[in-house]
């Protein structure tokens, strides 16, 4: 895992010792768990799928932690606080509202717009006045 949390760019070596490790990782890891030990990140690593963007992405971009899903995971907690505190998850809103008004994705998706706007930069561009 040290491999693939490099943030600098990857070699041949790297790649091949990466290869090595994960197939011998997984024989042993197969001889202990069986098959129903076999999780998804398990699979990804020992069917080569890992591999083959270490291989073809290093091509452009020489390493993989430009791609983490860090940042989005960690707007799931903020995602999820707008949901528990801001919505009436899909309860009562009131006597004159149709069951099909009825929503809280509403307001998850306007947090992750907002998010978004703020992240790209294109909420200050627009507060301070500046056109790209």
């Amino acid at each position: 895992m040290q491999i693939l949390r490099k943030r600098s760019d990857f070699t041949d070596q790297d790649i091949k010792s990466f290869k090595d490790l994960i197939d011998s990782f997984f024989q042993k890891y197969l001889k202990e768990t069986g098959v129903e030990g076999i999780t998804n990140y398990i699979h990804m690593l020992a069917s080569g799928h890992i591999k083959y963007y270490m291989e073809h992405y290093m091509e452009l971009h020489r390493n993989l932690y430009k791609y983490s899903q860090q940042g989005w995971e960690s707007q799931n907690s903020k995602f999820k606080q707008v949901y528990f505190r801001h919505t009436q998850r899909g309860g009562n809103y009131g006597c004159n509202t149709e069951e099909n008004e009825r929503t809280h994705l509403c307001s998850i998706m306007k947090a992750f717009q907002r998010e978004v706007l703020w992240i790209s930069g294109e909420a200050e561009n627009h507060f301070l006045g500046k056109t790209i």
